[in-house]
């Protein structure tokens, strides 16, 4: 392996001018158009530094492929990474920070949601962004007395609450709030559930140098926010095991309130013919402010890269309005740039999905910048699953900091080599 590995690299060196991009979106069709037009264009320019080839992977299979090929020396210059894996990717020395003066004036534009950072180093930069959201239809809210939240003004923890309770109480729904538990294999509850916690004053780990979650995770806000979670359950406002298409099932009414993300709208405007009923609000300030994800697909630069001029050129390059504005089009996601945003008409002044923009600029909470992330994602999806499903909070809240702390000492800290 360690021989083709070494070949690689030479082909590599010896035909630098030709450099080549991964992208994990083999199954998106108006995506990967879009990354295509960027590239297209690019190669036809006077200026460019490099041929640019492209080559897609279905998601599923992505990551994946990533590690395979780094433990073979056999990555490309450029390379497709959701956002919460930059840390993993660059502490495994994946990943090279982004140096080139121009591209990191131009990053200065982005959203913050739209970088990817570790240890003060900007390594992955994005077009566009997703975050979360509660659903609700303006007349169900109305007829229960209910105040419509907006960004400047979310509702309360007393709010939010007593709407749950008049919701169950009119007896429409056998669940009337929907928060994604069925989605209990993805990345989906740290995502979704940790900006509650994080609302709660926990959070999934002390960000103050990234070594343990004690204190954080199962201190006395996180245990209340584990204690609300598992009353979803207890006083029937959520199924632990909810729908698998939570939007679809929200347009046909078998639920009054749904927690999902910002490509539910997508459903809503195929299939709601009271689409116009349907209002955006930001989620719950549980009493240390809203909080919202943030942090979708990016792009990056490898280390093993023979030519990262050229692939920091390109980049730069990628990072013009209209790309964004097409790329985030692509998947109906927020685009990162306030250029962007004035090019796509629903994101724009007084379109439907502006909201989005709203909330992630004002709520968002990157996930922890550490490379420890992917394994405390799986911790926390763990423990809360259980917690909902009746197991004892102080108890698995303390295993999951013990699981969580292990991990990372086990990885020296997960420090920069």
């Amino acid at each position: 392996m360690g021989g083709c590995g070494e070949a690689a690299r030479a082909a590599a060196k010896a035909n630098a001018n030709e450099i080549t991009i991964w992208t994990h979106s083999a199954g998106s069709e108006a995506e990967l158009a879009g990354v295509q037009q960027i590239i297209d264009d690019y190669n036809a320019s006077p200026d460019k530094k490099a041929t640019v080839k492209l080559q897609a992977f279905p998601q599923s299979s992505y990551n994946d492929s990533i590690i395979s090929a780094s433990s073979a020396n056999n990555l490309p210059c450029l390379v497709d990474v959701d956002q919460p894996n930059t840390p993993y990717w660059a502490w495994a020395g994946i990943l090279e920070p982004l140096t080139d003066e121009a591209l990191l004036e131009r990053a200065d534009d982005l959203m913050e949601s739209g970088k990817g950072t570790w240890n003060g180093d900007l390594y992955t930069v994005g077009y566009f962004d997703a975050t979360v959201a509660l659903f609700a239809r303006k007349s169900v809210l109305d007829k229960l007395g209910i105040r419509v939240a907006t960004v400047d003004e979310p509702w309360t923890k007393a709010e939010m609450d007593d709407a749950l309770a008049k919701l169950k109480a009119s007896g429409e729904w056998t669940y009337p709030f929907e928060i994604g538990t069925a989605d209990n294999k993805s990345e989906w509850y740290a995502y979704a559930y940790a900006p509650i916690l994080q609302s709660f004053g926990g959070d999934l780990i002390n960000r103050d140098g990234y070594q343990s979650a004690d204190g954080v995770l199962n201190g006395k806000e996180g245990k209340a926010f584990a204690r609300w979670m598992r009353d979803l359950v207890a006083k029937g406002y959520i199924s632990s095991k909810g729908g698998s298409d939570t939007a679809l099932d929200f347009v046909n009414n078998k639920s009054g309130l749904l927690y999902g993300g910002i490509w539910s709208m997508s459903t809503f405007k195929k299939y709601a013919k009271d689409y116009d009923d349907i209002v955006v609000m930001p989620m719950t300030d549980f009493g240390h402010g809203s909080v919202t994800g943030g942090g979708s697909w990016t792009v990056g630069m490898t280390q093993s890269c023979p030519n990262k001029a050229a692939a920091q050129d390109y980049i730069r390059f990628s990072l013009q309005d209209k790309y964004v504005a097409n790329m985030a089009k692509a998947g109906m996601n927020i685009p990162t740039t306030e250029g962007a945003q004035k090019l796509v008409p629903e994101f724009s002044d007084g379109g439907d999905m502006q909201i989005f923009t709203e909330i992630s600029k004002k709520y968002v909470k990157m996930r922890p910048e550490t490379p420890a992330y992917n394994f405390i994602s799986t911790e926390f999806r763990k423990t809360i699953g259980d917690i909902m499903n009746g197991a004892d909070v102080d108890t698995w809240l303390d295993k999951a900091v013990n699981h969580i702390d292990g991990n990372i000492q086990g990885a020296d800290g997960y420090r920069k080599n």
